[in-house]
């Protein structure tokens, strides 16, 4: 039960790659919202895919509500024996309890959100809440007896081979850049943005340091993505991409440079090194995990002790030095790390 975001779903695969090792027979269900469902189709450790209309979902509480017994209808006849919620809201509470499963496996009271502990009967204690999502997602694991270090776990990606070609070939028609350059947040997120012009200058000084780059892009960025690569004849737009192609093109890169969004995981958990502007939120929170190296960046050099809000936020980003994320450029590149695994 993990219905988005996308970086999230994605943090998930660690754990299902385990699950799967586990119980290699086992029908393994997903619950997910059809924005992130692009990228589960097909993959050989689900079974089968539970999507959900996002459209629907907010489309006014009686939409919601149809939607929602929909989806537990469906989830019900199916009759699984254990139920995992790896969202912790009111809404995957809802389905966790509708597929009837009598083992249903959740965070406690304190450790989840919106009451969903309510939903499950089996509960996972978080002694930090900020725990970095890979680990925390593997934790749930614990009442089924699956313990690992999720660092030297498979990470569970699987990628379409059709994106994968289609990827390499804009890779390839770019002249084969070093960086790439995430620039944007979802919409909700505008506020851990980077201002535009410390892009630009950070991309004109990678490329007078003889790193080339490519800006990639979502929903509603081009514009601003476009402002940023003209700032350096070393520096290149991508083309639009869906999702599937867009994960396949980040793992081709030997650094990523950008935002603390999906684009960050899809990079890291194949194992290209980071510099994250990770702005007003704790950096073990979204720490790429070991062995791919990262370099974590907030104002002043300072990790907050706790997720930061609107002013705060804001300038904890805002504050970041283009000196600092160059230089943490530039003792990144180069660093390799052993190829993800896929399964």
């Amino acid at each position: 039960m993990r219905l988005g975001a996308i970086g999230d779903c994605l943090r998930v695969l660690p754990s299902l790659a385990l699950l799967r090792a586990a119980y290699p027979n086992a029908n393994i269900g997903w619950v997910v919202e059809d924005l992130s469902a692009v990228l589960l189709e097909g993959h050989p450790a689900i079974s089968r895919l539970h999507v959900v209309s996002r459209a629907r979902m907010k489309a006014g509480p009686v939409a919601a509500w149809a939607e929602l017994r929909r989806a537990g209808a469906e989830l019900a006849a199916c009759r699984y024996d254990v139920a995992i919620d790896f969202h912790s809201r009111l809404k995957s509470g809802y389905l966790t309890r509708a597929t009837g499963a009598p083992m249903r496996i959740g965070f406690d009271r304190r450790s989840g959100a919106e009451a969903n502990f309510l939903f499950t009967n089996h509960y996972v204690s978080l002694d930090d809440v900020y725990q970095n999502r890979v680990t925390r997602f593997v934790r749930l694991l614990s009442p089924l007896g699956i313990d690992a270090d999720p660092s030297a776990a498979d990470r569970g990606l699987w990628i379409r081979p059709e994106a994968v070609t289609a990827a390499a070939a804009v890779y390839a028609a770019e002249g084969r850049p070093d960086v790439a350059i995430f620039a944007g947040t979802s919409a909700r997120r505008v506020g851990d943005r980077w201002p535009v012009e410390k892009w630009r200058e950070a991309v004109r000084r990678l490329g007078e340091a003889g790193l080339t780059s490519m800006v990639l892009w979502g929903p509603g960025e081009m514009e601003i993505a476009g402002e940023i690569a003209a700032a350096s004849p070393a520096c290149r737009l991508a083309p639009p991409t869906r999702l599937p192609e867009m994960l396949a093109l980040l793992g081709m890169f030997r650094l990523y440079v950008g935002s603390n969004t999906a684009a960050l995981h899809m990079a890291w958990m194949q194992g290209v090194p980071c510099v994250v502007l990770a702005g007003g939120r704790p950096w073990r929170t979204d720490r790429p995990l070991a062995p791919v190296a990262s370099v974590m960046l907030s104002a002043g050099g300072v990790e907050p002790a706790r997720k930061l809000h609107g002013e705060a936020a804001r300038r904890a980003v805002e504050g970041i030095e283009v000196e600092e994320v160059v230089s943490a450029a530039r003792g990144l590149f180069g660093w390799s790390a052993p190829p993800a695994s896929t399964i």
